[in-house]
C-alpha cells in the first residue's frame, strides 16, 4: 500500500501543469456570463424602444406594460403574471390591466391559443414561486419549450421572433451551473479531458512496459499498477471537467448571487404511473441528478481509455477512439440501455430523451443505474486480465522458491 501511495504521488506530481489548463477552461467558462449579461443589456434596451414606439399614449391600450417596465423588476413581474392570468381567463381584464403587451401573443399568425400552454405552464411556475418566494429571473418571460410541442403551430418567421422575445438570462451561481449544463458543455469539457488523458496508461504500453516492468521489480503488481492509472485518469478528467464548473459556479455566485435552489425546472415525469406528462423539479433535485451522471460519465471514459489503452497499445489512436466516442454520442439516435445515450445531460435528467423513445428504461433514476451497471462491466473486463496475470505470476514465483528449495 506505502508503494501504490508513492506511484500515486510520483503521478501527480508530474502534472503540476494541469492547473493553468483548469484556469484556462474556467476562463473559457465564463464566456458565457458575461455574454449573457451583455445579451441581456442590449435586450433591455431594445425592449425599451420598442414599449415607447408603441406606446405613445398613456390611455392607449396595454399601456400598463411600459408603466410596470419603467418601475422596478418586481412591478414588472407583477403586471406580466397579472396579465398571463387575464390571457388564461383565471382574471378579469380591466382598463388598467387588459392582457394586452408588445410580448403578450394574443394572436400570433392569427392563431388564438397557439402559445395556450406555454402561457399556463409559465403562469403555474409563477404561482409555485410566489408561494416560495422565489425571485424569477428578469426580464420575465414565458418558458417555451420545443420538446412540448409549444412552436409546432408556428411559421419560421413567428417561431423566431417568440424565441427572440422570451429570452432566458442566467446571471447567478446555480443558474449558470444549470446553463452549462443545457448547453452540453459537459461534452466539451470530456473532449478536452480524453485528449490529455488518452495517452497516459497508452503511452506506457506503447514503451513496451518499460515502466511497468520497473515498478514490477519494485513490488507494485499489474492489479495495483491498473488501479494507479486508474486512480490517475479518473482525477484528471475530475480536474478538468469538475473543478472548472465548480470555480465558474463559485466565481459567479460569490459575485452576482447564487439564486434559488428551488427554482423550478420544465420536465417529463410519470409520478403516478398514468404516462408521461409535463411536470417540474426543483433545481437542487436538478442538479444532484445532472452530477451524478456527470461523475459516471467520467468514470465511464476512463474505463473507456484504459480499455482502449489496453487494446490498442498506442496514445495516438486511443485518443482518436475517444473522442470518436463521444462525436459518435452528438449524432446517433437514442437507444435504451446504451450508455451513449446519456452523454446529453439536460435531456436525460429532464425526461426529454424518455418522453422522445417512449422507454422507461430513459427514466434518470435507470438511467444512473443503468450506466454504473456499465462502469463495474467495463472494470471487471479491464481487471480481470491483470488480476489473472499477476496471480500467475505469483504462482509461478511461489513454485520457483519451493522447487530451489527442495533442491537444496
Amino acid at each position: 500500500m506505502k508503494k501504490l501511495g508513492y506511484y500515486l504521488r510520483f503521478e501527480f506530481k508530474k502534472r503540476h501543469w494541469m492547473w493553468p489548463l483548469v484556469v484556462f477552461l474556467t476562463l473559457g467558462l465564463s464566456a458565457g456570463f458575461w455574454q449573457q449579461q451583455y445579451a441581456r443589456t442590449q435586450y433591455l434596451q431594445e425592449y425599451s424602444q420598442r414599449l415607447k414606439k408603441r406606446y405613445t399614449r398613456a390611455d392607449q391600450l396595454g399601456s400598463s406594460e411600459i408603466e410596470a417596465f419603467k418601475k422596478t423588476p418586481a412591478a414588472y413581474h407583477q403586471w406580466y403574471m397579472n396579465s398571463l392570468a387575464v390571457n388564461l381567463s383565471k382574471r378579469q381584464a380591466t382598463r388598467s390591466l387588459d392582457g394586452f403587451g408588445v410580448r403578450m401573443y394574443a394572436n400570433v399568425d392569427n392563431v388564438n391559443g397557439v402559445l395556450i400552454n406555454s402561457m399556463a405552464r409559465t403562469y403555474t411556475q409563477f404561482q409555485y414561486m410566489l408561494r416560495n418566494q422565489i425571485t424569477p429571473m428578469y426580464p420575465d418571460s414565458l418558458d417555451i419549450q420545443s420538446s412540448a410541442g409549444d412552436l409546432s403551430s408556428l411559421n419560421e418567421q413567428s417561431t423566431q421572433m417568440v424565441l427572440k422575445d422570451n429570452p432566458q438570462y442566467y446571471l447567478q451561481g446555480w443558474y449558470y451551473l444549470w446553463f452549462l449544463i443545457r448547453s452540453n458543455s459537459i461534452v466539451l469539457l470530456l473532449v478536452i479531458g480524453s485528449i490529455v488523458t488518452g495517452r497516459l496508461w497508452a503511452k506506457e504500453l506503447e514503451n513496451k512496459k518499460a515502466h511497468s516492468n520497473w515498478l514490477l521489480l519494485q513490488g507494485l503488481n499489474p492489479f495495483a499498477q491498473i488501479c494507479t492509472e486508474f486512480l490517475t485518469i479518473f482525477s484528471t478528467f475530475i480536474q478538468i471537467v469538475l473543478l472548472p464548473l465548480s470555480l465558474i459556479t463559485l466565481g459567479v455566485g460569490l459575485t452576482a448571487g447564487w439564486g434559488d435552489l428551488r427554482y423550478p425546472v420544465f420536465n417529463f415525469s410519470d409520478p403516478n404511473g398514468f404516462g408521461l406528462g409535463e411536470s417540474f423539479m426543483a433545481l437542487r433535485n436538478y442538479l444532484t441528478q445532472a452530477m451524478i451522471l456527470v461523475v459516471l460519465l467520467i468514470l465511464f471514459m476512463t474505463l473507456i481509455n484504459l480499455c482502449l489503452a489496453q487494446l490498442l497499445k498506442n496514445s495516438w489512436l486511443t485518443t482518436i477512439g475517444m473522442l470518436l466516442l463521444i462525436g459518435i454520442t452528438q449524432v446517433m439516435p437514442s437507444v435504451p440501455n446504451f450508455p451513449l445515450t446519456y452523454f446529453n445531460v439536460n435531456d436525460t435528467i429532464t425526461g426529454i430523451l424518455q418522453k422522445n423513445t417512449g422507454s422507461d428504461a430513459l427514466q434518470p433514476s435507470m438511467v444512473i443505474m443503468n450506466m454504473t451497471w456499465w462502469c463495474v462491466v467495463l472494470f471487471a473486463i479491464l481487471i480481470i486480465p491483470a488480476t489473472w496475470s499477476w496471480l500467475s505470476q505469483f504462482f509461478s514465483k511461489h513454485r520457483i522458491m519451493r522447487s530451489n528449495t527442495e533442491k537444496a
